[in-house]
């Protein structure tokens, strides 16, 4: 009777130390891909970024042309609710503010992470 339980316990620990040997030997192999795979990405997030610098640097001129198209009702519309906006949070006047200069900022966010924005700020409305 003792024989039979001693024999079980060495193929229990038998076995679990295959299963953990072989648990570690995949953590190794799922990290040297990553390895692998993350330096292929560097190369490509560095490419999309220099795409994405090119067109924001390209949208940049563009807006910047028309903005000297004479839009300037939409303009002063636009930097008075600027003005409240930035008045409202630091609750002061809006006669203590001064806009100088507005420059829109390019959203090269993706689509998913502006639409979550948006819902979060329509929940809160």
């Amino acid at each position: 009777m003792l024989g039979i339980i001693w024999d079980s316990l060495k193929v229990m620990v038998l076995g679990m130390g295959t299963v953990f040997v072989a648990l570690i030997g995949l953590v190794f192999i799922l990290k040297g891909m990553h390895r692998l795979t993350d330096r292929s990405a560097k190369a490509q997030r560095t490419a999309e970024a220099d795409q994405t610098l090119k067109a924001v640097e390209k949208s940049d001129a563009v807006d910047s042309v028309v903005q000297f198209q004479g839009q300037d009702e939409e303009d002063e519309e636009l930097v008075a609710v600027i003005a409240a906006a930035v008045a409202a949070s630091l609750h002061r006047s809006t006669h203590d503010i001064v806009v100088r200069s507005i420059r829109r900022v390019p959203a090269i966010t993706p689509v998913w992470n502006r639409i979550g924005r948006q819902e979060q700020i329509a929940s809160r409305l």
